[in-house]
């Protein structure tokens, strides 16, 4: 792997294979499952409060959309279908970081609510959106350190039930993000420094009040298990378009990665239940690989500046500078592999991708594409980029990024 350490400390791109070792059985299925329970007891409060997930029975998910005209373009080697699963167009916050960041709050109000006495398991949770509940959540305070999206997932749900949140935000996050949080109501303290710096800030600030429940991206089971149910859904709508999969038919999911919490639940969730008929590879920018460092050096506890890294990237949701030690203990037995995109890669990417399919994805998001027809595949394959973030963007960024 030195070879592949050097060519990123040059800031190349390159694609490689996990060295996998034994599963360390942090999580289990059981986890998931008890997830996906709470996600469907939510699911009557989720509709109630945003009635845009009425058409998903209250269960915050996206679409599978095939993309065989991108495919064109973007490999001839390519043998499978091309699908894209529709995260950048989550409901509430517009982005992947919804599943994990909206599970972890509704985890920390029902626990609450229970320990309170004001709510029972077998109650429809449609009662949490009641000024009662939300008197009673406004007595407590969640924080989070964050580049944008997952700030946006928690602040927003949050603030939706009541609590008094709290953002710590690096200067790579985007002015619009901190503008929305703030419209909504959530405090939004602005870092100058990186994502894991105002992390870090979080992490000290929530310590000093016993009352803020601190959400930790580096550290978090519940945001990892709120990624891993993902899978329940996706493997519903790859049935009902006729998707085989199986040892002849595998999957091959190319996943955008920043500190590895997102993605990393992803392929847990589809490991689990696909097993070895699913390859999952993460896709990181050129400037900021600190998943790919962390899998090539064999440890989890690295930083790309220790390579001569870390300058930034417009790929703002996965500037993150080291991995969550969590996200790595999980993958080094289960990841297939990694590859990265340079800025102008992912900036074309997301111009093709808007130009052959009419979908408008952050670059951060269409990192993922980057390692489509760069992966050796069985020609029976079918591909799926999972995309993170777009429909909230305003049409100004797009411009700039050229586009609309």
């Amino acid at each position: 792997m030195k070879k592949i350490i050097d060519s990123m400390s040059e800031g190349k791109e390159v694609f490689f294979l996990c060295n996998k070792v034994a599963d360390t059985q942090i999580l289990t299925q059981e986890d998931i499952d008890d997830a996906w329970e709470r996600l469907k007891r939510f699911s009557s409060y989720v509709q109630s409060a945003f009635p845009e997930t009425k058409a998903t029975g209250g269960i915050i998910d996206s679409p599978i959309q095939l993309i065989n005209e991108t495919k064109k373009t973007l490999s001839a080697d390519i043998q499978g279908d091309l699908y894209v699963k529709r995260d950048d167009s989550l409901a509430v916050c517009g982005s992947l970081k919804a599943r994990g960041g909206i599970y972890t709050v509704f985890k920390h109000a029902e626990d609450i609510a229970l320990k309170s006495g004001m709510l029972k398991i077998s109650d429809n949770y449609e009662i949490l959106n009641t000024p009662e509940f939300k008197k009673l959540f406004s007595k407590y305070k969640i924080s989070v350190g964050s580049t944008g999206n997952l700030g946006m997932s928690i602040g927003l749900s949050g603030k939706t039930l009541g609590f008094d949140v709290t953002v710590y935000m690096s200067e790579e996050a985007k002015e619009w993000k901190k503008n929305m949080l703030k419209k909504a109501g959530v405090k939004v303290v602005e870092f100058k420094g990186d994502y894991t710096s105002a992390l870090k800030l979080a992490r000290s600030e929530a310590a000093k009040d016993s009352n803020t429940y601190f959400i930790d991206d580096e550290d978090s089971k519940e945001l990892f298990l709120g990624y891993s149910a993902a899978y329940k859904t996706l493997v519903e709508q790859l049935n009902d378009k006729g998707v085989t999969v199986d040892v002849e038919h595998p999957l091959i999911v190319y996943l955008p990665c920043g500190v590895g919490g997102g993605p990393g639940g992803i392929t847990f969730g589809l490991k689990k239940f696909f097993g070895d008929n699913v390859y999952c590879y993460f896709g990181e920018p050129t400037e900021m690989p600190c998943m790919a460092l962390a899998m090539a050096k064999g440890e989890g506890d690295v930083s790309v500046y220790d390579i001569g890294l870390g300058n930034g990237t417009v790929a703002d949701g996965l500037a993150c500078s080291s991995p969550s030690i969590l996200a790595y203990n999980v993958m080094k037995g289960m990841l297939d592999g990694c590859f990265t995109i340079e800025d102008e890669h992912s900036l074309a990417l997301s111009r093709l991708l808007y130009g052959t399919s009419g979908i408008k994805a952050e670059p951060s998001s269409c990192v993922a594409l980057g390692g489509v027809g760069k992966i050796p595949h069985s020609e029976n394959a079918t591909h799926l980029v999972w995309l993170t973030g777009g429909s909230l963007v305003p049409d100004d960024e797009w411009k700039k990024i050229g586009v609309m």
